[in-house]
């Protein structure tokens, strides 16, 4: 970088090299040379710097210390805060302000945790770049914890060690350490709030660390820094080194003040002039000398012109006690747990004077730091002080009470103290005028949030409560003045209004009927209870209702209650109606559905009636009634053929005067389609076998005939549900048609399938017996036995095996030529569409 060349070149005229670290608040660049320079090598690098036409000024980046007699011991005596000879008068000055609403920002060296300080600090930053003085191990950070100042022998360049002095510590609680809490120290600006700002460490801090803190207390940038959520209306800087004041150091008090921001310094405790000490030398800081318990100039103390006012810090020369008590850490150099002790020096003079340009802030929250600075020496106590010690030792109750007081008068309260009648604050002659007046309204002496008008109307809350009003006169360069009323008597319930209702709407059984309400109080929630001639109606408690059959003949009214929580309740009741009449049913247009053919369902649709309403049903053929037809479906029969169909529904209900509605005659019923399945032929297809015609399912109630068709042709005779097969029918199929009738339906003839070809049929045939002796001459009988009927038989007689001619009637004569031979006969039947059969006997004996 061309910088990086610049400081190069610079730094080589003393033998050494530079590199820029960052950049401040106040738009500086920080650079940190190759090794240690003596002060002849800082004075001609800065010179040599300076002389260049692109640098507006170059100075060292000094090492400033806390300003303070370090000493362990502690003690919790705090004569600074209450004695008139050294103190500040504090007793007296918390009557007018404890500091609450501001900030202060102590840039020190951080603070450790302290439960007589906490409530009290705000979130701060570690604005330490060096990670070895911080002792944190980092650069700057967000946690302004002090983690020890201590040093060893010749560590900073002294030939002495330190432990830590908890120095941030011990400043933050003389300002504002919690007070009334039973342990510890009270701060001056006990109800202030601390942002601590950490820009010390072991061996000090530097002037780039301590004037970015400054800047970024009041709210102003730096660079990688986040902004302060809580800029400070006063800054505390117990620091110093001896330096005239640098460009660094006045941009930072001068950015400050700017913002409103008073600055107080520590005069220093070299016993010399305060004008060889930075920032005590700075312009438009407070500078702040340190006095002991006797009110005199504490010997360590610097002075002369630049000190603006002496402060307490301690005189411990002849004792501990003499020293300033705050809050402290235990630890020798880490911390520890929280303590107490004690401290001198101008380092805890100065936040004696910050804690009391808080509690000035607090009071008069448009002091300037110009104003706070002159009022702090215009109230000092002054003494004989030759070296110069400022306008003498501050005097917090001569701060405060120099500003003069609004006068106030005693406000009234105007009007009736009851819930809802509005109130009126009258003030009374304040002065001087103009000044602005702000209001509080109380309850039983306790604010009522959100009340800080001039007028105000008691609510429920206030019920029983007296009341009182808090007037403050405000005005710039004044302090404020507050005064209360005298207390109202208690705050007794408000009065409502409410109308006389009415109702509205036809006064019959299911009409609704509506209240009118007419006007009333805002605000008021009403309720309603209807009644039926003086009686309540249970759950009638509606703006609008319907009467039921149970109010039919009795009047009604309704009473209106109106209630608001810090009132009391109201009613009102309408006047009666008249006689609640009964009903009109409310009614629907019939409607039939369904196909208009025998044997179909018809639906009666009624429409929408009143609810609750009861129905009949009588349906009519052409007009006239169906006898039993009263259900809400009907089917359609054979009677209903060509007739027309309507359906009467008649409504009833309780209250209700009864109502009857026929729907509209339907087109004229179509004739039935039977239901049917095909026949079947059951049976076998044989001569002389009896075959069955199954119907199948058909419409219930339906009539059947049957026609027998033989290859089509229809047999005669052959009209029953059963065929025997015949003769005829021998090698031809046999089918049936079954024909359905059903008055008010179109006859329906449904034929079987064929049956398979008739086959001949078997005879019925037993084996013959031949009857009558077997011996010559004797005649023997054939006894046939049960054939077929309608069969023909003929004979055939058989000797030994060998049929005899001509032997061919039912009887046979034995002949001589059959001696010794055995008979038998043969049977032979016949018929038409038959099988030919045979028959054998047994053989006779031989005769």
């Amino acid at each position: 970088m061309l910088r990086d060349r610049a400081y190069d070149r610079a730094a080589g005229a003393v033998g050494t090299g530079a590199e820029e670290k960052r950049t401040t608040a106040g738009g500086a660049k920080v650079i940190e040379t190759g090794r240690p320079l003596d002060a002849a090598e800082t004075r001609e690098l800065t010179e040599a710097l300076e002389s260049r036409d692109d640098v507006e000024y170059a100075e060292p980046d000094l090492l400033l210390t806390p300003v303070m007699v370090p000493n362990d011991t502690h003690y919790n005596l705090q004569w600074d805060l209450y004695e008139d000879l050294g103190g500040m008068r504090m007793p007296e000055a918390w009557d007018l302000s404890t500091g609450e609403g501001t900030v202060v920002a102590v840039v020190d060296t951080g603070m450790t945790a302290h439960s007589d300080l906490d409530e009290n600090v705000l979130p701060g930053y570690d604005m330490m770049s060096h990670p070895g003085m911080s002792r944190d191990g980092d650069g700057r950070d967000a946690n302004p914890q002090d983690e020890g100042d201590w040093y060893g022998w010749g560590e900073c360049g002294t030939s002495d060690s330190s432990t830590s002095s908890w120095h941030g510590t011990h400043v933050a609680g003389t300002i504002a350490a919690v007070a009334n809490n039973g342990k510890g120290v009270t701060g001056i600006a006990h109800h202030a709030k601390v942002v601590p700002v950490r820009a010390l460490g072991a061996c000090g801090g530097y002037l780039s660390d301590i004037s970015d803190a400054v800047i970024w207390a009041t709210g102003g940038s730096v660079p990688d820094v986040p902004a302060n959520p809580n800029p400070a209306d006063v800054i505390n800087l117990s620091v110093g080194v001896r330096s005239s004041c640098t460009a660094s150091m006045q941009t930072a008090v001068d950015f400050a003040v700017g913002r409103g921001a008073a600055v107080v310094v520590a005069a220093g405790n070299e016993d010399e002039p305060a004008a060889n000490v930075m920032p005590a030398n700075c312009a438009d800081v407070i500078t702040v000398a340190a006095s002991g318990p006797g009110g005199t100039l504490a010997p360590y103390s610097n002075f002369g012109d630049a000190v603006d006012v002496t402060a307490p810090g301690g005189d411990m020369s002849a004792g501990d006690e003499g020293g300033i008590a705050s809050t402290v850490n235990a630890g020798a150099t880490t911390p520890a747990s929280e303590d107490y002790g004690y401290s001198q020096g101008t380092s805890m003079a100065a936040p004696h004077v910050a804690g009391l340009a808080a509690l000035m802030v607090s009071a008069n929250p448009g002091l300037t730091p110009a104003r706070i600075e002159e009022r702090l020496k215009a109230t000092a106590q002054a003494w004989y002080c030759s070296p110069g010690c400022g306008a003498g030792l501050v005097d917090a109750a001569a701060a405060l009470g120099a500003l003069p007081a609004v006068v106030a008068a005693t406000p009234s309260i105007i009007g009736a103290p009851v819930v809802g009648a509005e109130l009126t604050a009258s003030a009374g002659t304040w002065s001087p005028a103009p000044l602005t007046l702000a209001w509080q309204w109380n309850r039983n002496g306790t604010a009522i949030p959100g009340a800080t008008g001039e007028a105000y109307t008691p609510v429920a809350a206030d019920l029983g409560s007296a009341l009182t009003v808090t007037a403050t006169g405000t005005r710039d360069g004044y302090r404020p003045a507050s005064a209360t009323s005298a207390a109202t008597g208690k705050v007794g319930p408000g009065t409502l209004w409410l109308a006389l209702p009415y109702i509205t709407g036809p006064v019959m059984v299911g009409s609704e009927l509506t209240v009118t309400i007419g006007s009333y109080s805002p605000g008021a929630t009403l309720s309603y209870q209807w009644y039926r001639s003086g009686t309540v109606i249970a759950g009638a408690t509606g703006k609008a209702f319907r009467p039921t059959a149970a109010e039919e003949g009795h009047t009604l009214t309704v009473r209106i209650t109106a209630r608001q929580a810090g009132y009391t309740s109201l009613s009102s009741e309408s006047d009666p109606t008249f006689p609640v009449d009964k009903g009109i049913l409310s009614y629907g247009s019939p409607k039939i559905g369904g196909t208009l053919k025998v044997g179909n369902t018809l639906t009666a649709y009624k429409g929408t009636w009143t609810a609750g309403t009861s129905f009949s049903y009588q349906w009519l053929r052409d007009g006239k009634v169906i006898e039993s037809a009263t259900g809400n479906t009907y089917r359609l029969t054979g009677q209903d053929a060509g007739k027309t169909i309507r359906v009467r529904i008649t409504g009833t209900l309780t209250g209700y005067n009864g109502d009857t509605r026929v729907s509209a005659a339907t087109a004229k019923v179509a004739k039935g389609t039977l239901t049917a399945v095909t026949p079947k032929i059951t049976g076998t297809a044989r001569v002389g076998r009896t075959l069955t015609a199954w119907k199948g399912t058909w419409s219930p109630g339906s009539s059947f005939t049957y026609r027998w068709l033989r290859d089509g042709q229809a047999i005669k005779g052959g009209t029953k549900a059963t065929y025997k097969a015949t003769a005829a029918d021998a090698g031809r199929k046999l089918t049936v048609k079954v024909t359905g009738s059903l008055d008010g339906y179109t006859t329906l003839a449904k034929t079987s399938a064929a049956t398979a070809t008739v086959a001949k049929g078997t005879l019925t045939a037993v084996q013959p017996k031949i009857t009558g002796t077997a011996k010559v001459g004797s005649t023997l009988t054939a006894r046939t036995g049960t054939w077929t009927y309608g069969t023909t038989i003929r004979y055939q007689w058989y000797r030994s095996g060998k049929a005899v001619k001509g032997a061919t009637a039912k009887t046979y004569k034995v002949q001589a030529a059959d001696r010794g031979d055995r008979l038998k006969v043969r049977v032979t039947g016949a018929k038409p569409g038959y099988t030919t059969t045979a028959k054998y006997s047994a053989e006779t004996k031989r005769p």
